[in-house]
């Protein structure tokens, strides 16, 4: 009885502290600066950034520097992650060329 219930007890601790984690996003939901809904994702995954940067390359404009500083959205020591609108974030699984 004891042995069975330290089973499941086992069990349930590897599915909610391993496996069910892996299976969600964990890009966190935020707002933009111009307030729509976006998610917290590695600027690599915007395509909003990717687009500005072939546009523009390392002479981006103050106006979207400053906007990008203030899509900022986790600590510089976790990477550069900015809030995406939904719209523009690229799925995780998909090619992050530009479409």
């Amino acid at each position: 009885m004891w042995r069975t219930f330290r089973l499941i007890l086992l069990w349930l601790w590897l599915w909610l502290v391993i496996l069910l984690p892996s299976l969600c996003h964990t890009q966190p939901s935020c707002q933009t600066p111009e307030k729509t809904a976006g998610q917290c994702v590695h600027f690599s995954a915007c395509r909003f950034v990717l687009r500005e940067y072939a546009m523009y390359k390392e002479h981006m404009p103050p106006v979207v520097m400053r906007f990008l500083q203030r899509s900022r959205c986790r600590p510089k020591r976790d990477g550069y992650h900015l809030c995406c609108e939904l719209k523009d974030v690229i799925p995780a699984n998909a090619n992050s060329k530009l479409k």
